[in-house]
């Protein structure tokens, strides 16, 4: 009988044992060590393609400074024409009010069509010495305002002394301040001074009795006027950079253009 048991239990293991493996591929474990197959991605078509390589535009930018937008945006005639400069800017505007002009800041100025004009800190002069008035508005950049009332105080007045019978000079007639224009009115080219307030034309001084001594042609026959007009025109190269009139050049037969524009080593340009 034990023999006969003995030879059962031993069977059962056998058959357990058996079993075993069976059981061990039934449960499939939670992580395979074989990877997952991936899905193939199609190719891109061109068009795909062209759109995915497509940069992504940048978003507009808000409440941007104007003049920081100028800086960017405009060329580099313009960048340097309209900068504002407070320190500059207050300095100069002491020197006006010491000599006595009648002025007041005004808000920016710039042409939508033409981005090469403007002023960044513009002034209207209204008087450039006391008593001597502007004809028509006259906007300009603060230095060319003072350029004007130095030349007005220092060499329009004093020479004007010869002239008494007419008394004193009460204004000055210009035929342009700030305008965004091309140099001489060309429909193309460099931007003229005038484009950033850089310049004034004078076109006749007025006078206490009511006449106007208008800008023009001289024929040389020693008259007072003749001899004022050359005068006031020789003066202006203490003040200015460019001065140019009648004998210039037929643009400038009828006036006295005077600007202050740079150049090297100071050059200053007076016919």
């Amino acid at each position: 009988m034990s023999m006969w048991m003995n030879s059962r239990v031993q069977m059962a293991t056998c058959l357990s044992l058996l079993a075993l493996p069976a059981l061990a591929q039934s449960e499939a474990p939670e992580t395979s060590l074989t990877p997952p197959q991936l899905e193939r991605a199609e190719p891109e078509t061109p068009e795909e393609s062209s759109e995915a390589a497509a940069p992504v535009p940048e978003p507009a930018p808000v409440d941007v400074d104007p003049a920081e937008a100028l800086a960017t945006d405009d060329p580099p005639e313009k960048t340097l024409a309209i900068t504002a400069d407070p320190a500059a800017f207050a300095t100069c505007t002491a020197a006006l009010t010491e000599l006595g002009a009648s002025f007041e800041p005004v808000a920016p100025i710039r042409d939508e069509d033409d981005g090469s004009c403007g002023i960044a800190q513009p002034i209207r002069l209204d008087a450039a010495a006391p008593g001597v008035a502007l004809n028509p508005d006259t906007f300009l950049r603060c230095e060319t305002a003072l350029a004007l009332s130095q030349w007005v105080t220092r060499t329009v007045l004093p020479a004007a002394e010869v002239l008494s019978e007419r008394g004193a000079v009460t204004s000055l007639q210009h035929g342009s301040s700030y305008i965004c224009r091309r140099r001489n009115n060309s429909p193309t080219g460099k931007p003229s001074e005038h484009s950033y307030g850089n310049a004034l034309d004078i076109m006749g001084v007025g006078f206490a009795d009511g006449s106007m001594l208008a800008i023009e042609p001289r024929e040389r026959e020693g008259t007072l006027e003749e001899a004022f007009q050359d005068a006031i025109r020789a003066g202006a190269c203490l003040s200015f950079t460019t001065v140019l009139g009648p004998g210039s050049d037929a643009a400038h037969a009828n006036h006295l253009h005077f600007d202050i524009k740079a150049r090297n080593g100071g050059f200053r340009l007076c016919q």
